[in-house]
């Protein structure tokens, strides 16, 4: 539990905050809850973030400030740009519970639309157009959350899952095709499947340059 002798501040509320969801999930996270976690009434934090959804976008910074903490200058703007996008993804890894929230809200406030602005540079930088940019982002940044999802999922192992999706299927004489691709479809084969389809995108954007 966090030194409650320390003052409220919108950084500390929002890691705490984030501290609660990974170990109790968001659907557990409450403005009272979290009053109790960090000593002060529910009412105090009203203070620094209007409602959950702006806490939440608080959450947003500070995850998206600690992928920024593991990226480097060095490489070409394309290296920088796959490294960004491996970042987002090991959000799923670091903060599954925050993860399924956080995938789906916008950039709006300064940090995320900073980082949005330093990735998208990276396009710019590397002599794509702002056509190119979003197309090769939004799809990037779409097979990204995908695979964080799949990742989540996956190791979540929720206890009313539907067999089909267990790693232990095997119905060979009724889904041959599934049974077939199920040793390939496990958990530990994800970080390998994500990377070679970002090998598979960077490659694609990489040969449209060419051309231009």
């Amino acid at each position: 539990m966090k030194n409650k002798t320390e003052p409220l501040d919108r950084q500390r509320i929002a890691q705490v905050a984030l501290s609660m969801i990974d170990e109790h999930g968001i659907d557990q996270l409450s403005m009272r809850k979290l009053g109790s976690e960090l000593g002060v009434e529910a009412m105090a934090l009203y203070h620094y973030f209007r409602n959950k959804a702006e806490l939440l976008d608080g959450i947003l910074d500070i995850v998206l400030d600690e992928v920024s903490a593991t990226l480097t200058p060095d490489g070409t703007p394309l290296q920088r740009a796959r490294r960004t996008f491996d970042g987002l993804r090991l959000m799923a890894i670091d903060h599954p519970h925050a993860y399924l929230s956080m995938v789906s809200r916008r950039f709006r406030t300064p940090t995320a639309l900073q980082f949005y602005e330093q990735l998208l540079g990276h396009f710019h930088e590397a002599g794509m157009n702002p056509a190119q940019s979003a197309r090769y982002y939004r799809m990037m940044a779409n097979f990204t959350a995908g695979a964080g999802l799949a990742e989540v999922g996956s190791r979540a192992k929720q206890p009313d899952a539907t067999p089909i999706i267990l790693e232990d299927f095997s119905r060979p004489a009724e889904f041959p095709h599934i049974t077939a691709a199920m040793p390939f479809l496990r958990v530990t084969e994800i970080d390998a499947i994500y990377h070679n389809g970002m090998d598979i995108l960077f490659a694609a954007l990489e040969a449209e340059l060419a051309l231009t």
